[in-house]
């Protein structure tokens, strides 16, 4: 049987030691800027037959 390697971790297989970079907890409480570029995604209306969008993170399903 094969061994399923986890792609997803942060560890390098190379060097062992940790990718991730860690931030300091009070950099957002202290008024830190987010640097991450954000950009929406979704295209705003639900599109989902039978399902209607009641929140910006809620659908309601309405059909039968």
């Amino acid at each position: 049987m094969e061994k399923i390697q986890n792609r997803g971790t942060s560890i390098d297989r190379r060097t062992g030691s940790n990718r991730r970079r860690a931030h300091h907890p009070d950099y957002s409480i202290k008024g830190g800027v987010e640097r991450r570029d954000f950009k929406e995604r979704r295209a705003g209306k639900e599109r989902r037959q039978d399902w209607v969008e009641a929140d910006e993170w809620v659908s309601v399903f309405v059909g039968e």
